[in-house]
């Protein structure tokens, strides 16, 4: 079994001709991706249109097309799931996190009626011998039911809208600004990447200075390197994304210092 990337977005025409060429040899079990968002690669944001043409590649070839919501689930990227903005359709979704509103564990792992029938058989050697101790744990199952109902109310609709307009024009003010390199947009989640004298890396020694000026004004926040990223829970209020948004304002003179001083 081997596993290959395709390459990340900003290479879409490459990672096409990648998936495409992988497909023709007939040994690709499934491609799997984080829909539109790519989380710990650094908040990065992809066009519906290439995924599409992706998960399209797949089903041509017979392959599963597996969706990684467990990040982008349940109105986090301004509908109820990032699969919600294709045309085509995964084979199977994962989700978790919120699922249950982030109070509990749970995960679930959903799949279309051809992927389900292939293991829906009297004959033992077709089990899918697969589960954890807490699988369709009773509490957490009621948690998530919970969860559901409050995100279908209309007043979380609103504050999605609410949270994601304030984010749009968050991002339209600190675009282009000094020390900063980047900004992606989708939804409830904004993502800021700071000018470092060297590459982009995970491994920014400028992450530390950040984590711990955010905690001096009472945030918790949590840099990917020299990238950081706001994802409020819905009820976030305006004073408290007023203080989210003054802490990146205050990280990026931060960031026009340290410049200064190197």
């Amino acid at each position: 079994m081997a596993f290959i990337d395709v390459p990340v977005p900003g290479r879409e025409a490459e990672a096409l001709a990648q998936l495409e060429a992988l497909a023709a040899q007939g040994d690709v079990a499934a491609f799997i991706f984080e829909p539109l968002l790519l989380g710990t690669a650094g908040m990065i944001t992809y066009t519906p249109e290439v995924l599409n043409e992706l998960i399209s590649c797949c089903h041509r070839h017979g392959i599963l097309a597996i969706a990684d919501e467990v990040m982008t689930g349940f109105g986090r990227t301004g509908r109820l799931f990032a699969c919600d903005y294709l045309t085509e359709r995964p084979d199977m979704v994962c989700l978790s996190k919120g699922l249950t509103g982030g109070t509990m564990a749970l995960g679930v792992t959903s799949s279309t009626g051809p992927v389900y029938e292939a293991f829906l058989s009297d004959d033992k050697m077709k089990t899918f011998f697969h589960g954890h101790s807490y699988t369709a744990n009773p509490v957490a199952c009621a948690a998530g039911l919970a969860s559901l109902e409050l995100l279908r109310e209309p007043a979380c609709t609103a504050n999605l809208a609410r949270i994601s307009a304030a984010h749009q024009a968050f991002a339209a003010e600190i675009t282009g600004q000094p020390g900063v390199r980047a900004v992606r947009l989708l939804g409830t989640v904004v993502g800021i990447e700071f000018e470092e004298q060297a590459t982009t890396s995970y491994f920014s020694s400028l992450r530390d200075e950040l984590y711990q000026l955010a905690l001096q004004r009472r945030v918790i926040l949590r840099p990917l390197g020299n990238i950081i990223y706001i994802m409020p829970p819905y009820c976030t209020n305006d004073a408290e994304l007023d203080l989210l948004y003054n802490t990146v304002r205050a990280m990026r003179e931060l960031v026009i210092a340290r410049t200064t001083l190197a």
